[in-house]
């Protein structure tokens, strides 16, 4: 078939579709519009749940690389000079410590036991973004003593009765109100609420942050030792980078990574994600097909006539086969667009309203290459759905399809 015919074909389809019906057009590119955001919306929601665990993982809890205790060792020792050689090295924007004590907090007639987190502020700030969190008061001071940061899960909230609670809290506290904190070793303190932060992170929201200089006078001494340092990689640098540098540094201690972490305690739960997400696109597919299927099958059958018109005056059967094959490719492309403009729409609307729970928050994760792919695939089912029935109609007879 020449340039010529496909000309003629394309020329058809145009008329087509701007004389034909203009709901049966708008009704089409909606079904396709949807049939792409169904598509794109449950992989693309699944990939944001995803990174949202990742992202407030890496933020709140191991940062880029995490140095654990030898195996055996309860701490990570000889703390200070670990630290002076951790952010001696290139790459490392900043190595902090964290140090957890269990504790029992009191306020007023509510007992709630709670882990405190002991840290230094100021370097935390480099590493982590809690201090951006806070949503009364104020974020710890490097010397505070006798003054907590607490989640806003554990101060509560004073409207909400205790059989009520989600989870439970200490009913309301506020920013300056004092609390008896009550440790392990039986050292009780009563501290200052400083401030109250929201992170939406779960494990993060139910613990109470302290100074280092603070836990020292818990524990009566010097800290020289810590649970585990996280470790802030500059930009530019990647994770293995810093990895390879701790261990050739002479760095004794347990190095892992954030996909060395994640590839195992959410390892799983990413590839559930994955399967879901592929489980999910082979349906979307098919559904899509026979949708787009049933939608040009019933709008070629009724345009049977017009088609016995169109060989009667001695339109070759190919040009009539990819008239209705163009108008399908418009129809397509028009409702590409318009499922593109929804998920972004969508998008948008997700990220001033993610989707909360307790344990994370996420937004739909979407990316150019999601959307380029998205777009070939139904592209692809639209012309398999579309020229199926032309074919099949442009070979009829003349008598049979005026007879229609």
């Amino acid at each position: 078939m020449g340039q010529k015919e496909l000309k003629v074909a394309f020329l058809l389809a145009l008329r087509s579709l701007q004389r034909g019906s203009r709901s049966s057009v708008i009704l089409t590119v909606l079904i396709i519009g949807m049939c792409f955001t169904n598509m794109i919306f449950l992989p693309s929601l699944f990939n944001g749940i995803g990174q949202s665990i990742t992202t407030q993982i890496v933020d709140y809890e191991v940062a880029n690389v995490l140095v654990s205790p030898k195996s055996g060792d309860r701490y990570v020792t000889d703390l200070d000079a670990t630290l002076d050689l951790i952010n001696g090295m290139p790459g490392v924007e900043r190595a902090t410590p964290h140090y957890s004590k269990g504790a029992t907090l009191k306020y007023r007639q509510r007992v709630l036991g709670v882990s405190v987190r002991a840290i230094t502020p100021g370097d935390e700030k480099y590493v982590s973004p809690l201090y951006s969190k806070m949503i009364a008061g104020s974020y710890l001071g490097e010397a505070d003593t006798g003054e907590v940061i607490i989640g806003k899960s554990v101060a509560g909230d004073a409207t909400v009765r205790e059989e009520d609670e989600f989870e439970p809290s200490l009913g309301g506290v506020r920013v300056g109100d004092s609390i008896s904190i009550e440790y392990g070793n039986g050292f009780t303190r009563e501290y200052r609420v400083k401030g109250i932060y929201f992170t939406g992170w779960s494990p993060v929201d139910n613990t109470v942050y302290t100074t280092w200089a603070d836990m020292e006078e818990v524990e009566g001494k010097p800290l020289d030792q810590a649970d585990y340092i996280t470790v802030k990689a500059k930009p530019g640098y990647t994770e293995k980078f810093i990895k390879d540098e701790l261990q050739q540094y002479g760095v004794s201690e347990k190095v892992q990574t954030t996909a060395d972490l994640l590839s195992k305690s959410m390892g799983q739960a990413l590839q559930t994600f994955a399967i879901i997400n592929m489980v999910s696109l082979f349906v979307s597919i098919i559904i899509t097909t026979v949708v787009l299927f049933i939608v040009i099958t019933i709008k070629t059958l009724n345009s049977r006539k017009q088609i016995g018109i169109l060989k009667a005056i001695g339109v070759d059967k190919e040009v009539i086969m990819h008239n209705y094959g163009f108008q399908v490719i418009i129809l397509a492309i028009l409702g590409i667009i318009l499922g593109i403009l929804i998920t972004l729409a969508l998008s948008v609307y997700m990220s001033y309203n993610p989707v909360v729970t307790p344990a994370w928050s996420a937004t739909l994760y979407i990316t150019p290459l999601d959307l380029l792919l998205n777009s070939v695939i139904l592209f692809i089912a639209a012309i398999v759905a579309g020229y199926v029935p032309a074919y099949q109609v442009s070979r009829e007879d003349i008598q049979t399809a005026m007879r229609s």
